[in-house]
C-alpha cells in the first residue's frame, strides 16, 4: 500500500539552495518520509525517528567496567561526537589525547546491554566482551523502532554510523556483528527487518562482503531486499572519510539493485546480455577453411569453445598449425598453444613450414639451419604472440594445464588457446571427470572471454563403414565433449584415395554452431604437398561422399 501524504510544508533544502520558498513543495508522508517536488530532496522528519530503547547496563557483568571512555569525535573518520553518543560508542584516549579504543555496545531484545566489541585503533583488531553472539540485536537496532520505508544494513559498526551521518541522521541504519554471523544475525532479527518496506544491504566491496550478501539476501527475499554495490570505495566509512557523502547517497538512491532469485534474469541483466553479444569480438579463420568464416558470421567469437573433430592421422595438427600461423600473422591475437603430442621443435618446424611454404619435416636434422629458422620464428611471433607449452611428447597434468592456461590468458594476454589433442590430456579419465573438464573450459571462456579450440579424436569405426563418414557422436570417449562445445567442426578425408587431389582434400561440416544456428556443409580445404599449405578446395565429387553423413 502506498504511503499517504499527511501534510505539505516549505522545504528547508530549497531555502538553502536559494530556490522559491513561497510554496509548500515538501510532502510529509505518514511513515515520516519526506520528498520535495521542487528540489528532489529526500528525507525523514525528526519526530518520526524511532524511539530508542532504554539502555539497562547489567551490573552483575564483570566486563562492564571496561565499557569506559567518552563520546569523542573521530576526525580521521569524519564522525561527529554526537553520532557516537547516539550509538553509545565510547572511546578511550591515551595520555597524548589520541583515541586508542572504540567500544561498540550490543543489546538483547529486552534492551539490556549484554556485550560489546572493542576495536584497537593501532592494529585495527577486535575482541569481544560479554555476549556478542548472533542471538542479540543488530548494532544500532536499539535506536529505531520497527516499521518504516527504509533500513540500511552494513557490515561494520563504523560503516553504520557513517551511513547514518551521511544521510543526515534521517534513516535507520544498523550493522551485523560480523560477516561470519551474518546469516544468524539477520534470521534472529528478521521480524524487525521485515517490518520495513525495503532493506538495503551495504556490505564491503570485497570477497567476504560479497559472500555475506549472498547469504543474507535470500533470507530477506526478492521483494524486500536491495543490494548496494559500492563503486568507488571498499566500504561506507571510506566515503565519509574522503568527503564523498554526496556520491554515496547518489549510489544508494540510484544504484541499489533489487535482489533477484538466482537464475531469474532482470531486465537490466537482459539488456547487458544483449549489449555483451553486440560487442562480441570475432576472430577470422583462414580463407582456406572452406566457408567457415561465412557460416560463423566472421569467425570464432571471444568466449567460444570450439571442438575440431576428426579421425586420427587425418591432418588435425596440420589444420591447427595453419590456424596458429594465421592468427599470428593475419590478426592481432596472442595464442597459447598446448601441442600435447609435439615437442616445441616440432611445432616450430611445422609452423615455419607454413611460413616458408616448404615442408621442413622432410629436411634431415643435420641440414636444419637453426639460426635462420629462429630468426624467422621470432619474426612470426614465437615467444611473443605465440606462447608454447614446453612439455610436448606426452600426456599433461590437468591441473598444470589449467594453471598454465590461466597464466597464458591473464599473465600473457592470450586471447586464443589451442589444445591438440584433448584426448591425450584427458587420458584415463572417467566420463564424469571429462564432464568436469569441459565445464571448466566453459567457465574459463565465460570468465575470461578467451576463445578455446580443442582438437578431438573420433572412435575407430567398427562397422566396416568408410572412415571419412563421421559425425560429432563419433567422438572418442565421452559425449560431454561435443555436447559442451559451442561449436563443433568436422574434418574428414579419404586418406587412402587413389588420386592425389582426393587424398589431400578435406571435407568440412558443421553439425553444431550455437551462436548462429547455421549448420551443414562448410566446403573443402586442400593440403598442397609442395607448399605444405592449406588452400581452399573443391569437392572432388566422390560418389560415396555425395549423400554425406547424418548429423
Amino acid at each position: 500500500m502506498d504511503n499517504k501524504v499527511i501534510r505539505k510544508e516549505q522545504c528547508p533544502a530549497c531555502a538553502k539552495k536559494g530556490k522559491d520558498t513561497g510554496k509548500d513543495n515538501l510532502a510529509v508522508y505518514d511513515d515520516g518520509q519526506t520528498h520535495c517536488f521542487s528540489c528532489g530532496e529526500h528525507g525523514y522528519v525528526e519526530h518520526h525517528r524511532t524511539k530508542p530503547i532504554q539502555i539497562k547496563e547489567k551490573s552483575d557483568d564483570s566486563w562492564l567496567h571496561e565499557y569506559r571512555g567518552d563520546y569523542y569525535s573521530l576526525p580521521d573518520r569524519k564522525l561527529r561526537a554526537e553520532t557516537l553518543q547516539k550509538f553509545k560508542v565510547k572511546c578511550e584516549k591515551d595520555s597524548k589525547d589520541n583515541v586508542i579504543k572504540h567500544h561498540y555496545p550490543y543489546f538483547n531484545q529486552k534492551g539490556d546491554m549484554v556485550g560489546m566489541k572493542t576495536r584497537i585503533v593501532a592494529n585495527k583488531s577486535f575482541f569481544g566482551k560479554g555476549d556478542t553472539t548472533n542471538t542479540n540485536m543488530l548494532f544500532g537496532q536499539h535506536l529505531f523502532q520497527a516499521g518504516g520505508k527504509y533500513v540500511t544494513v552494513c557490515e561494520g559498526e563504523l560503516d553504520a554510523m557513517s551511513v547514518y551521518e551521511m544521510f543526515g541522521s534521517r534513516y535507520p541504519v544498523v550493522s551485523i556483528n560480523n560477516g561470519v554471523h551474518a546469516t544468524a544475525n539477520v534470521k534472529n532479527n528478521l521480524e524487525w527487518l521485515d517490518s520495513f518496506e525495503t532493506v538495503v544491504l551495504c556490505f564491503d566491496n570485497d570477497e567476504a562482503g560479497v559472500e555475506a550478501v549472498n547469504k543474507v539476501a535470500p533470507i530477506l527475499g526478492p521483494n524486500k531486499c536491495k543490494i548496494l554495490t559500492l563503486a568507488k570505495y571498499k566500504d561506507a566509512s571510506d566515503y565519509l572519510s574522503n568527503d564523498d557523502g554526496k556520491l554515496f547517497i547518489d549510489e544508494w538512491w540510484n544504484y541499489s539493485k533489487d535482489y533477484t532469485v538466482s537464475g531469474v534474469a532482470t531486465i537490466d541483466e537482459m539488456r547487458e546480455a544483449l549489449l555483451d553479444y553486440k560487442n562480441t569480438e570475432l576472430i577470422p579463420l583462414p580463407e582456406s577453411f572452406g566457408d567457415l568464416n561465412y557460416m560463423m558470421r566472421g569467425g570464432i567469437a571471444r568466449g567460444e569453445l570450439v571442438s575440431i573433430i576428426a579421425h586420427t592421422s587425418i591432418g588435425k595438427t596440420t589444420i591447427l598449425n595453419e590456424l596458429i600461423y594465421h592468427f599470428a600473422t593475419e590478426t592481432t591475437e596472442k595464442i597459447g598453444c598446448f601441442m600435447v603430442e609435439d615437442k616445441i621443435d616440432e611445432t616450430i618446424r611445422k609452423v615455419e613450414s607454413v611460413h616458408t611454404s616448404q615442408n621442413l619435416q622432410l629436411t634431415k636434422p643435420k641440414d636444419l639451419n637453426v639460426d635462420l629458422i629462429m630468426d624467422s620464428a621470432l619474426e612470426i611471433g614465437f615467444g611473443s604472440r605465440i606462447q608454447l607449452h614446453n612439455d610436448g611428447g606426452g600426456s599433461i597434468d590437468l591441473e598444470e594445464m589449467f594453471s598454465k592456461i590461466r597464466y597464458f590468458v591473464k599473465g600473457l594476454n592470450c586471447s586464443i588457446i589451442l589444445v591438440d589433442p584433448l584426448h591425450t590430456a584427458i587420458k584415463n579419465l572417467s566420463n564424469e571427470n571429462i564432464e568436469e573438464v569441459m565445464d571448466r573450459f566453459i567457465k574459463l571462456c565465460k570468465e575470461t572471454k578467451v576463445a578455446v579450440i580443442l582438437s578431438t579424436h573420433t572412435r575407430k569405426p567398427d562397422d566396416g563403414s568408410h572412415p571419412h563418414k563421421i559425425s560429432e557422436y563419433d567422438v572418442k570417449g565421452s559425449g560431454a565433449i561435443p555436447q559442451a562445445s559451442h561449436t563443433n567442426i568436422l574434418f574428414s578425408r579419404d586418406k587412402l584415395a587413389e588420386d592425389e587431389y582426393t587424398k589431400n582434400s578435406t571435407r568440412i561440416r558443421v553439425p553444431k554452431l550455437r551462436r548462429t544456428g547455421q549448420t551443414g556443409e562448410a566446403g573443402w580445404t586442400y593440403f598442397n604437398p609442395e607448399t605444405a599449405r592449406l588452400e581452399k578446395g573443391i569437392n572432388p565429387d566422390i560418389s560415396d561422399w555425395k549423400d554425406g553423413a547424418d548429423f
